[in-house]
């Protein structure tokens, strides 16, 4: 397994003929995207009560991806490529531990997370730019494909459970309350007009 991982990576990896605007659209890529979909998504939050349930789920989303990953990594620290002396590291990252993909697993945790939204719109557009992050990744020597791999299945699951397990939760108490004080408030109108008939 570790061989094809090797392989891939060999595969993906900018050598160093590769031109440079490539080099900079990777960087571009990893750097920026995430925060740009971050932004997007919280832009459209604005204007609808559906985005903001959406922004919502991303955020607690990210925020759990980020916090599995760095227990994983902790618990396994599996090493980035430059450990085994493998390609170019286009970005300086050291020989700390790579498994799972941060970036990876954030992006895809924030795009998995739009799943709640009654349009797949803008699911499979972030799909698309977290597979832009991901690939930028092994691209730029950072990280294997099993970090990516792993990555994106990380933001998946935690996306299903923070909107599961969370979001929902949350929104339903939320409604539910809305609709209790709503009542008690026409109750009070009601008594207040049956006291000014009589």
């Amino acid at each position: 397994m570790q061989g094809l991982d090797f392989a891939l990576f060999g595969l993906i990896n900018a050598g160093p003929s590769v031109a440079p605007w490539s080099l900079a659209f990777a960087e571009f890529c990893s750097d920026l995207l995430p925060a740009m979909l971050t932004l997007a998504i919280g832009f459209s939050a604005l204007f609808s009560r559906r985005w903001r349930y959406a922004l919502f789920t991303v955020l607690l989303s990210v925020l759990a991806a980020w916090i599995v990953v760095t227990v994983i990594r902790s618990l396994a620290p599996i090493p980035r490529p430059a450990f085994y002396g493998l390609g170019i590291q286009w970005v300086p990252q050291g020989v700390r531990p790579g498994f799972p993909s941060m970036h990876a697993a954030g992006t895809f945790a924030a795009a998995f997370a739009l799943w709640c939204l009654p349009s797949r719109v803008p699911m499979l557009a972030a799909l698309v730019v977290a597979a832009l992050v991901a690939w930028s990744r092994v691209y730029l020597g950072l990280h294997f494909p099993s970090d990516i791999v792993a990555a994106t299945m990380l933001g998946a699951l935690v996306a299903i459970v923070v909107e599961r397990g969370i979001s929902r939760p949350l929104s339903q108490a939320a409604s539910g309350a809305l609709v209790a004080r709503r009542r008690s408030a026409r109750s009070r109108l009601r008594r207040a007009a049956s006291l000014n008939t009589d």
